[in-house]
């Protein structure tokens, strides 16, 4: 789904806003402009015709469908509804800023592999330039909090999960990453947790199995043996147990007859364990198993006498 209905509960509920000042939308344009390629969108797939086209014409044609529109806002003194660039700019220039977001994610998904990454290093450089609370990484916006190190810490963990194709730990984290994001805080924590047990699996190959199962495990696989052997145990016991620890207390069981209300600090603390454990684990893993490194390329052979020259 697109930004604005990721977040639709919390954009309705004002748990938090996208605020995008005049400078910073003029410098996204400008970023948007140089980053739109020429595209070739075969229409009907029963008809070779391909039609020409660039990245921002069939990401606003897109938002439009997304959002139910009969257009894009025309600009002042363009009556023309259509997906031009005059009305995508003034759309990024003044449109509401959870729609800025849904076009440049829509964008983004249309752009090459290579004109991806040029422009998410130069969209991140203006979130930390303005000092906004946002980054963009796999194709979405995340808000972070206002540790500047530790949404770096969790940043870096997403990418690093996807990066290595921890599918299942990478959907969690990024569902307690939506969820901290809306408000709740338990959700958060929940599947901050999960997204860590979810690691846990991978690496000790147990599917059905509960945390203290799964660090124990950990622990007889070998994965700890470069501390001391009189830390290893300890070392399960009081520092992995902390994050599902957190979710039983505050997420995970029953709340009994009073209900626990979770402050936000909490599940920021749960995201910055879980960003933490997965970027330990993850070294972990390539340690004991390291990509294959890649082959050498063929020696060049050398002519001889007998070869046949063409001409």
């Amino acid at each position: 789904m697109i930004f604005s209905h990721r977040y639709n509960r919390a954009l309705a509920g004002g748990q938090f806003s996208v605020e995008l000042d005049d400078d910073f939308r003029r410098k996204l344009w400008a970023q948007m402009l140089k980053h739109n390629d020429a595209v070739g969108v075969q229409r009907d797939p029963t008809d070779r015709w391909i039609d020409n086209s660039t990245v921002l014409a069939e990401a606003a044609d897109e938002l439009v469908t997304e959002h139910g529109w009969d257009g894009l806002p025309p600009a002042p003194g363009n009556p023309d509804y259509g997906p031009n660039l005059g009305n995508i700019r003034h759309l990024v220039l003044t449109g509401e800023g959870a729609v800025v977001f849904d076009l440049v994610e829509l964008a983004h998904a249309w752009m090459t592999d290579e004109t991806k990454a040029g422009f998410k290093g130069k969209l991140n450089g203006l979130f930390e330039l303005k000092l906004c609370p946002w980054r963009f990484t796999d194709g979405e916006f995340f808000k972070l909090d206002s540790d500047f190190l530790g949404a770096r810490l969790v940043d870096g963990a997403h990418q690093a999960l996807t990066s290595h194709s921890f599918d299942g730990a990478a959907n969690e984290f990024a569902q307690a990453r939506q969820d901290a994001a809306s408000g709740d805080a338990k959700d958060a924590i929940l599947y901050a947790s999960k997204s860590f047990e979810s690691m846990l699996k991978v690496l000790t190959g147990l599917a059905h199995a509960n945390a203290d199962q799964l660090i124990k495990a950990l622990l007889a696989k070998g994965f700890l043996d470069d501390l001391p052997e009189s830390a290893r145990s300890s070392f399960g016991e009081q520092v992995l147990k902390t994050l599902p620890s957190l979710r039983n207390k505050l997420a995970g069981h029953g709340q009994g007859s009073a209900v626990v209300h979770v402050p936000m600090a909490y599940a920021e603390l749960a995201l910055q364990l879980a960003a933490a454990f997965h970027n330990f684990l993850i070294a972990k893993h390539l340690q004991h198993k390291p990509p294959p490194k890649p082959a050498s390329p063929p020696a060049a052979r050398s002519a001889t006498l007998d070869d046949e020259i063409p001409f």
